[in-house]
């Protein structure tokens, strides 16, 4: 996307709004930092959202140029994550079928017919709807098969939305209390070349207790996960950045212990290896009482959620990981 149609797409006068706002706080003009969330475009590639979660407009240059922006993750992916693979893994029933091990659960795919359609309700009181391809959780719906009136009608739903149907995930008790009603999940990020992958980063999102879907950009929170321990760490931040101490159910997040974290470790270094041409995932991971089990992988993996709660730009991690690649491919 070209830098001039990526600042075509802002929704300018709710951002000014915005700035507004926050102006009575941080004494500093809305005008000004209007006109410097356009500057910080031009030099780092930034969005609108980037100058407000990474709070550019109290940083120097020396820190903004750290953070890796929604512009400079973009040629990123293109690198690491090369289009042509969109189809093998966003797209959500090529991924149950191309990661099937990993993903653990039944699922039905448009394509299959309607006998198959049948099939699956009849196998599943309860199941999740999704479209085959989207973003931040949007559009996904919990569904019970015996509220379904005309199972005719909603198949033709599903085919004309490209829906995946999927089996619904019974989460850990430890994990559930955090947010019941929804999969909290794990995003871990790993890379991987030559048949080596390594782990780059991990949070966890935690449901507000509204929706079936955890996301940040559904109201959840998010915590930073202790690589070595497995232990959530520090308070949980949501979308609006207001930082949180306890989940929606009153447990304190720090401190709190993710279970199965090794097999979690695992499963995602070989799920990585599946197709390690595709250099630079994130992985969305539930668990379950009998282990994890892979949501999705995204091929395109942000980074407002790690930046936000590491407090700090993160570019250096993404120039190790092309550095690394590079050097791998050359061997």
């Amino acid at each position: 996307m070209g830098l001039i149609s990526f600042a075509l797409q802002g929704n300018y006068k709710r951002y000014y709004d915005d700035l507004k706002e926050l102006s009575k706080t941080v004494r500093k003009p809305a005008w000004y930092m209007f006109v410097d969330t356009f500057i910080c475009t031009l030099r780092y590639g930034s969005g609108l959202q980037d100058y407000l979660n990474y709070r550019f407009y109290e940083k120097k240059h020396a820190q903004r140029k750290t953070y890796v922006s929604i512009g400079y993750v973009d040629k990123v992916i293109t690198k690491l994550s090369n289009i042509k693979w969109s189809p093998y893994i966003s797209n959500k029933a090529n991924f149950h079928k191309n990661y099937g091990k990993y993903t653990r659960r039944d699922f039905y795919d448009p394509a299959s017919g309607y006998e198959a359609f049948e099939d699956f309700l009849n196998r599943h009181e309860v199941f999740i709807y999704k479209p085959q391809i989207g973003l931040g959780g949007k559009d996904v719906a919990k569904y019970v098969t015996a509220e379904i009136a005309d199972r005719k009608a909603f198949f033709q739903e599903v085919v004309d939305t490209k829906a995946c149907l999927e089996e619904l995930v019974i989460q850990h008790p430890a994990w559930e209390a955090l947010c019941p009603g929804c999969v909290n999940t794990l995003r871990v990020m790993t890379g991987a070349a030559k048949g080596q992958s390594w782990l780059l980063y991990a949070a966890t999102r935690i449901g507000s207790g509204k929706g079936v879907v955890d996301n940040f950009h559904m109201g959840g929170s998010a915590v930073l996960i202790d690589m070595e321990t497995g232990k959530l760490t520090g308070n949980g931040v949501d979308k609006k950045l207001n930082w949180v101490e306890y989940s929606s159910t009153g447990v304190r997040y720090d401190g709190y212990q993710v279970p199965y974290w090794e097999e979690i470790k695992a499963l995602c270094l070989e799920a990585a290896l599946v197709n390690d041409q595709i250099h630079f995932v994130g992985w969305d991971v539930a668990i379950t009482p009998d282990g994890p089990l892979l949501i999705e992988g995204n091929r395109g993996s942000g980074f407002d959620l790690p930046q936000v709660l590491a407090k700090r730009g993160m570019k250096d991690l993404l120039e190790e990981l092309m550095a690394k690649v590079d050097e791998l491919e050359r061997q």
